[in-house]
């Protein structure tokens, strides 16, 4: 009776700990949008989407809201992510009022080296000046970021734009992937097959970053190409590896088959 009692009170604390711990993940990634993006042909990186060549029709479109972490206020932005076996696409769409609009807002992408949000090593920032009237132009920044501060890169890598649409603004992003520049690169390679985490972040000046008012972290795995977009070195490299763990799988199921055989033979002897 007691050894009954035992195992049910180890049965029940277990149950209680899968749907704890099953509770706790959902909530921990709750707040965190995961996208992993389709491939398609490369937008134009100007702050316009071309609908009559279906520019972006393939992208992973999510609804997320970049919150203060100061002020109780939010903004509801439509995020596009696109890929192709040489860029990541990442775009930012939102309305404001013209009352609510800074002529000096941006959008920025910050990116963590891996899918963990402790630390931000990259920033890709669209900074308008003079949005909304005759002298308004954007610059597109990229920068590395050491102990939270912000230092522009000599060597700009990617692209980006952005283009005001009556109450409606669109950013684009456009970031390199697999394109390793060595032990002295200050921008983040992003590997295929693996994830990492993007902040997008919005201001109002380029006081970076004491002038980021909002954000919100989204993680992006980016994709394998497809084995019909690979180059001929690739396709046979993929062959060769699944031959290889094809014929490793068959020694080693042949090597278990072998070890069972084996134990039955011991078993009718010892019979």
């Amino acid at each position: 009776m007691k050894k009954l009692t035992v195992n049910i009170f180890i049965l029940i604390f277990i149950i209680h700990i899968l749907f704890i711990s099953n509770f706790l993940v959902i909530n921990s990634y709750a707040a965190t949008e995961e996208f992993e993006p389709e491939f398609g042909l490369a937008p134009e990186i100007d702050g316009d989407i071309d609908k009559s060549v279906d520019e972006w029709e393939n992208a992973s479109k999510e609804e997320i809201l970049l919150k203060s972490e100061i002020l109780i206020t939010e903004i509801p932005v439509e995020v596009w992510v696109l890929q192709n076996d040489s860029d990541l696409y990442i775009s930012i769409q939102f309305e404001l009022e013209e009352s609510a609009r800074n002529s000096e807002e941006f959008i920025g992408i910050l990116i963590s080296k891996s899918e963990s949000e402790s630390e931000f090593f990259d920033a890709k920032i669209v900074q308008f000046s003079g949005l909304g009237g005759s002298s308004e132009r954007f610059e597109y920044l990229d920068f590395y970021i050491k102990n939270n501060q912000f230092y522009e890169d000599k060597e700009t890598n990617g692209d980006g734009a952005g283009e005001l649409h009556g109450n409606k603004i669109i950013y684009e992003f456009r970031i390199p992937v697999n394109d390793s520049e060595g032990e002295d690169s200050k921008d983040v390679s992003l590997d295929f097959g693996e994830k990492y985490a993007f902040k997008i972040v919005y201001g109002e000046n380029n006081n970076y970053p004491d002038s980021i008012k909002m954000g919100n972290v989204i993680e992006i795995e980016i994709t394998y190409p497809s084995i019909d977009e690979r180059t001929i070195e690739e396709k046979v490299l993929f062959v060769l590896a699944i031959i290889s763990f094809s014929t490793l799988g068959g020694i080693y199921g042949l090597y278990i088959y072998k070890i069972i055989i084996i134990k039955k033979k011991i078993r009718r002897i010892r019979e």
